[in-house]
């Protein structure tokens, strides 16, 4: 579009050069997720098949402060199981182990939203990450213990 410089024209009595830079704005997703190298060696040796793929599919759906906005109908969906059984079992899995949490949606109730445990991967700052921890620390309803001591901070 163009605008009017007469304006700028008359405060400066005559011709006024002026050049316009434009610039493309960078995305603000980013397409990679922080792995915890020690955290998820010890994770492939206690999940089961199903826990490990429905992780890493989770990994790759997850929002800026690890926020996943799947259903469990999505995963099974796209990871082509023909059972929920397999999704639910290995939902229950990741929760037990606390590499996952799993709330309500704030829109739909009747179906849930998943958070990964900042100790196992994150995706954004890292000094949200650490804000992050220091607060699901101190809430009951989201403990980030995980299974075993080895934790990265």
């Amino acid at each position: 579009p163009s605008h009017d410089i007469g304006g700028i024209q008359d405060e400066f009595e005559g011709d006024v050069d002026v050049s316009i830079y434009v610039k493309k704005k960078a995305p603000k997703q980013s397409n990679y997720v922080m792995f915890y190298q020690a955290v998820n060696l010890e994770l492939v040796k206690i999940l089961k098949p199903n826990g490990c793929k429905v992780l890493l599919y989770l990994m790759s759906k997850t929002n800026y402060d690890n926020y996943v906005g799947v259903n469990q109908e999505t995963i099974q969906e796209e990871l082509g199981y023909k059972q929920p059984k397999s999704v639910v079992e290995a939902i229950k899995e990741l929760r037990q182990y606390n590499i996952i949490v799993s709330m309500p949606d704030l829109i739909d109730k009747r179906r849930n939203v998943y958070f990964i445990n900042p100790y196992q991967s994150w995706k954004g700052k890292v000094a949200k990450r650490i804000e992050v921890v220091k607060k699901a620390n101190n809430l009951d309803w989201m403990q980030l213990e995980l299974p075993f001591t080895d934790k990265t901070i």
